[in-house]
């Protein structure tokens, strides 16, 4: 990971519903954020609600962000609500694991990025 400072880091907390309803504020909050800063770190411990449309937000920021030079990763893994919609949409791979059914790197990448397991 490249050598980043406070000043280079932005934290954005998101809390309350993010769904498809507010996908493009959801959008449009982290775009600014990206363009201005060269890490953003993103805290969704207090959401109460999150849908399919978040996640996918969050994946293609994060792969924006990765083909900008930037950086995007959650304050801490993914929990709550959050980390109920993964389980649901198949984005954690436990079960898979549990019943050995190999993952593919680019599976394996994603559920580091939501659960803190990847290295820097």
């Amino acid at each position: 990971m490249p050598n980043t400072s406070d000043d280079d880091v932005v934290k954005i907390a998101l809390e309350g519903s993010h769904t498809l309803r507010n996908a493009e504020e959801t959008h449009a909050v982290l775009m600014s954020a990206m363009k201005a800063h060269p890490v953003l770190e993103i805290d969704c411990g207090t959401l109460d609600e999150v849908d399919l449309s978040f996640i996918q937000l969050l994946l293609a920021a994060r792969k924006s962000a990765k083909s900008a030079g930037r950086i995007l990763r959650l304050a801490r893994p993914a929990s709550g609500a959050l980390r109920d919609t993964l389980h649901r949409g198949g984005f954690l791979m436990a079960a898979d694991l549990a019943a050995g059914v190999p993952a593919s790197a680019a599976q394996t990448a994603d559920s580091d990025f939501w659960l803190h397991t990847e290295t820097p």
